[in-house]
């Protein structure tokens, strides 16, 4: 066990590392963050007048709302791209064959890769709600945060599975182009991220009831903006809990399969 701890370490050490080789992009990928940051607040900010505020829920501030759904979506963007990215890199540099050959399990890669991901990013995030908070004057409830963040990592762990399927299909295929881009940005429209779902058509609003995204949103606002507890978010927290127990189990099968064809392909060691 302590083996297995250790290992998992020495592979978040590896990621930190090596996002510190590359200064330049490591903090110009947090200064991105703010960046959207600004930007999410200036939409909100010009949409604001022409969306009727008794459509709004959570309070009916939309510049509330619109930046909320930006935290949860950086999230969203890490459990889909971080492993899929790190695996590229992998085989770029040609080190992927020489893990899967190591004694280390490739499962401790994963999670390496994941906690490493998800704790940056939670940092990140704690600074943006700060920065929400005392620059732009956004109202958040603290009371709750901890439930804050058992969201926040529920909607990692669901957007997770997802991405093991997209980094197994990217270990055979070597590169999926802007597939995930455009997943992203179909699911950010359908869950509610800019607009509540209620404004969507009908069939649209069916589709969303499907996306782990719109039931954590739902939750993450509630407590927030709202101040709920445990028992007001139970009916949006089940359905997270259910589709993450299902996802990550998919994607895990997946992404060994996926491994399975490449070694059999002999093509591990390309890109």
């Amino acid at each position: 066990m302590i083996d297995t701890l250790r290992k998992v370490w020495a592979f978040i050490k590896k990621e930190f590392l090596t996002e510190l080789s590359y200064k330049y992009s490591f903090f110009s990928g947090i200064l991105f963050t703010f960046v959207a940051l600004l930007i999410y607040f200036a939409m909100a900010d010009v949409f604001k007048v022409a969306i009727i505020k008794d459509l709004i829920p959570y309070g009916g501030d939309y510049v509330a709302f619109v930046i909320t759904g930006g935290i949860l979506w950086q999230i969203v963007s890490l459990g889909l791209y971080s492993i899929s990215t790190d695996f590229t890199v992998e085989m770029f540099t040609g080190t992927l064959e020489t893990i899967y050959l190591s004694r280390t399990n490739i499962l401790l890669v994963l999670v390496g890769v994941s906690l490493f991901s998800l704790f940056t990013n939670i940092v990140v995030i704690s600074l943006t709600l700060l920065l929400a908070v005392v620059i732009f004057g956004i109202k958040i409830h603290f009371g709750n945060i901890m439930l804050a963040f058992l969201i926040l990592i529920l909607t990692y762990l669901s957007m997770l599975g997802l991405g093991m399927i997209f980094a197994g299909i990217t270990i055979i295929t070597k590169s999926l182009g802007q597939i995930i881009s455009i997943f992203t940005l179909l699911i950010s429209f359908l869950s509610g991220v800019i607009l509540p779902v209620s404004l969507l058509p009908g069939f649209m609003q069916t589709i969303s009831r499907f996306i782990p995204l719109t039931y954590a949103l739902d939750a993450l606002r509630s407590v927030l903006l709202m101040g709920a507890g445990l028992e007001q978010i139970q009916g949006s927290l089940l359905p997270l809990l259910l589709i993450s127990i299902i996802l990550i189990p998919i994607g895990y099968k997946t992404f060994f399969f996926c491994l399975g064809i490449a070694k059999k392909q002999g093509s591990l060691g390309q890109f």
